[in-house]
């Protein structure tokens, strides 16, 4: 028998593996993760580029720098991420049923940052960063009725900059920063072999064989016996800048403005395919033998910008932010590798087609006494997902969060920072049938909910 058209359905079914890494859902939208400051999580991060409030402006607003003391501030911040599937999967026609557990996964991140500023001289500041707002992950497990479109997915995304902040106008401050960025991402997903062979059983493919005659039993379609498994680990290292301005309009009232340029990947690792020993029969015809190779794929951080007013009104102080990030940087993954069997897995690119995105938010901060600060904030993060393209991995709706935080002087140079963050409850309808599912359709509504806590340590220098 030719194993050609064979290959070429293989190709067809499983044309969806590109996009397999960077699968993951996270706390804020997109891929990109809020909770990089303690104190700023009390507030929604709705001060942005005009608050000046820590150190953590050498990564928000490096211009903010020259109003900030000499200091040294670290935060651990604690996310978890419930997200639920009420819903089914089926395969084959349609009319068979998945079995498997449902569909949910608890994801519980640990992010630490690190950020310092130093004032050199006069109308001349300096900064430095560590911080991964890039972080999460999910395991729905190898037995879950979603495993057709993801098991397990991670992703690991760590900045490391250096900022300057230049006074050129007795109002106005100039800043940037310069970006290493690190990113590492695994992702596994199930073959549904099973269906993969009835398929191309119906489409003729197998010449005078039969799945039964393979060793596949077509009664077992919708369970796991005859899976297979695709496992992709990329990492890289790349660079990038942000810029912007501060405008002082008085003492107590300014204005920022900061641009983060994009930073482009790629991530380049291996890619692992494995079938059972039960399946052999047919995965030898057709030539999907066991292999593990180097893959890579191309992915790109995406631009933002952001606008931020601060106001200070005696021992109340106001703030807003308006941010846009470019996600339709997020078009489409392809995994390119020189190894045939994952080459062909992998023929065809994944399309998300994203939208560009704004986010939204308000917060105050008041001085109840000399030591304690209270503060608390709302933010709206319009999702840039339509709702045709929600996948299980990307089902989130607008982010609608509310934050409580606090601070608390301990000594002249230490003060306590506490934030606390609720999302909303985010529902979306999910109906997704990818390629690389062979046939295996998932659809429902999947619940996710977001609750991030952070604590944080400042000392002046």
């Amino acid at each position: 028998m030719k194993r050609q058209p064979l290959a070429k359905t293989i190709a067809a079914v499983s044309a969806g593996l590109s996009a397999l890494l960077i699968n993951s859902p996270v706390s804020a939208q997109g891929y990109y993760v809020d909770e990089q400051s303690a104190l700023r999580l009390g507030d929604a991060f709705s001060g942005g580029a005009a608050s000046a409030s820590d150190a953590s402006a050498a990564y928000y607003s490096p211009a903010a720098m020259l109003l900030v003391r000499d200091e040294l501030a670290i935060n651990l911040a604690a996310i978890s991420v419930r997200s639920e599937l009420n819903g089914s999967a089926e395969t084959g026609d349609g009319s068979v049923p998945i079995n498997g557990d449902d569909a949910e996964a608890d994801n519980f991140d640990f992010l630490p940052t690190l950020y310092f500023v130093r004032n050199l001289s006069e109308g001349f500041s300096a900064g430095a960063f560590i911080n991964a707002p890039y972080a999460t992950g999910t395991d729905f497990g190898d037995d879950s009725i979603a495993r057709y479109q993801t098991t397990e997915s991670e992703i690991t995304g760590i900045d490391a900059g250096l900022s300057l902040a230049f006074r050129v106008h007795e109002k106005v401050s100039i800043g940037g920063s310069i970006i290493a960025q690190y990113m590492n991402a695994k992702t596994a997903v199930a073959i549904n072999t099973a269906a993969l062979c009835l398929g191309a059983e119906a489409a003729g493919d197998l010449g005078p064989y039969t799945c039964s005659g393979l060793g596949i039993d077509p009664a077992e379609l919708g369970n796991n016996t005859y899976d297979g498994s695709f496992v992709m680990e990329g990492h890289n290292t790349a660079f990038g800048f942000s810029l912007g301005t501060l405008v002082e309009f008085t003492p107590s009232s300014r204005l920022g403005l900061n641009y983060r340029t994009r930073i482009a990947h790629e991530l380049t690792g291996s890619a692992t395919v494995e079938f059972p020993a039960a399946a052999s029969g047919f995965t030898g015809l057709a030539g999907l033998d066991n292999t593990k190779a180097d893959g890579r794929v191309q992915f790109v951080t995406p631009e933002s910008a952001n606008i931020s007013y601060f106001h200070q009104l005696g021992d109340l102080s106001l703030q807003a932010d308006a941010s846009w990030t470019k996600w339709s940087r997020f078009d489409k993954l392809q995994v390119e590798s020189n190894n045939s069997t994952v080459a062909a897995l992998a023929a065809e690119p994944q399309v998300y087609d994203w939208s560009e995105s704004q986010r939204f938010a308000l917060g105050a901060n008041y001085k109840l006494s000399p030591q304690l600060t209270l503060r608390g904030g709302f933010a709206l993060d319009m999702t840039p997902i339509d709702k045709d393209k929600t996948k299980i991995d990307f089902a989130f709706d607008d982010y609608k969060a509310i934050s409580l935080g606090m601070s608390y002087v301990l000594t002249e140079a230490m003060t306590l920072d506490v934030g606390y963050q609720h999302t909303m409850t985010q529902k979306r309808d999910i109906d997704q049938n990818d390629l690389l599912t062979a046939g295996a359709r998932l659809h429902g509504e999947v619940t996710t909910e977001v609750n991030s806590f952070a604590a944080g340590l400042r000392w002046a220098l």
